[in-house]
């Protein structure tokens, strides 16, 4: 196999993993929607999708990480394995979202700590979204493509940054009113937790625009 060559099952079998990450990220961010419509009910409902989801993402990964080790050669091996990893840890993060949401008072929390929260939630999904179509276009050697929604995921997140900085100012400027010294730690924690997609989506688009960059050079000699 050639270097930058994907048969059509591993790259259909690394689609549907992505395409399983983005829907997980996209069920919490539809599951804060959900709470601050006081659809309380119907969020739970939303994150223990999630937490299932990420239980199939992982039985997914596994099947293609044996794949790998008996049909690609090291090189093709070595980074898809990589990205799949990358690709993990925004699922995992999104999954503690999912289960931390499902014991947090979230209707305690002031109305603007709850907006940085939900922006936080959406920035999150634009990122994953973004990465998911960067490694379409690099599975469909559309290598140009593949940087341009890399570089978008990066500006994502830099977004995801300056609403991290506004969520803590409001957990400084409300804690004295919030009496349950523990809603403010679950409350930071969530926000960094948020954060933390968009930073690993970002991660993803690194890797895969280095993939891209590589790819595009080997196929233009």
């Amino acid at each position: 196999m050639e270097a930058c060559s994907f048969e059509a099952d591993l790259a259909n079998d690394i689609v549907k993993y992505s395409s399983l990450v983005v829907s997980i990220v996209s069920k919490v961010t539809e599951g804060i929607k959900m709470l601050e419509s006081l659809r309380s009910g119907e969020a739970m409902e939303k994150f223990a999708e999630a937490i299932h989801e990420d239980t199939v993402a992982d039985n997914l990964r596994r099947e293609l990480l044996l794949k790998l080790q008996y049909l690609h050669p090291g090189f093709m091996r070595e980074r898809v394995s990589t990205l799949l990893r990358r690709l993990d840890l925004i699922s995992e993060q999104a999954k503690d979202v999912a289960r931390n949401l499902t014991i947090f008072p979230y209707l305690e929390l002031p109305a603007e700590l709850k907006k940085s929260i939900e922006t936080l939630a959406e920035e999150s999904l634009k990122s994953s979204t973004k990465v998911f179509e960067s490694i379409k276009a690099l599975l469909n050697n559309s290598f140009d493509d593949a940087i341009k929604l890399a570089y978008q995921a990066e500006l994502i997140e830099e977004e995801a940054d300056n609403t991290l900085v506004e969520g803590r100012r409001y957990i400084v400027k409300y804690g004295s009113l919030i009496k349950n010294p523990a809603i403010l730690i679950m409350a930071s924690k969530l926000i960094e937790s948020l954060e933390g997609i968009s930073d690993f989506a970002e991660d993803v688009g690194d890797y895969v625009r280095a993939l891209a960059l590589y790819c595009k050079g080997v196929l233009s000699k």
